[in-house]
């Protein structure tokens, strides 16, 4: 389990930087953007996510603050997912594997998770 963990840890580190670094500088091409993409690209809004991706990506490969990447990668990851499922069918596999590669590390780090789920204690 601690191997796949890792390997889950990387590709997803991996992923996200990347992605989130052609956010800034087109090295890989991107298909023509779907209107509701065209809305966030044009509006600036792309680049605080494409930031957060940057930055998760790297605690996640650095191996430091995995927790706080993972917070982080939360949202963009379902948004992901969403997106894909709802609105844009095109690459919809990725979708699916960040969901399997976040999915593991949430499994792994439920221990710290459960803070956040638990009621007010005065």
């Amino acid at each position: 389990m601690k191997t796949a963990v890792q390997i889950a840890r990387v590709l997803l580190g991996l992923i996200f930087l990347v992605i989130g670094l052609n956010g800034f500088y087109t090295f890989i091409p991107v298909p023509e953007y779907h209107p509701f993409m065209e809305i966030m690209v044009t509006s600036g809004l792309i680049l605080f996510v494409k930031a957060i991706e940057v930055m998760a990506g790297l605690l996640l490969l650095l191996n430091r603050f995995v927790l706080a990447a993972l917070l982080l990668l939360g949202p963009v990851v379902v948004n992901i997912a969403l997106f894909h499922l709802l609105i844009d069918h095109r690459n919809w596999p990725i979708a699916i594997v960040n969901l399997l590669l976040y999915g593991i590390l949430v499994i792994n780090y439920w221990q710290y998770f459960k803070v956040f789920l638990q009621p007010k204690l005065n």
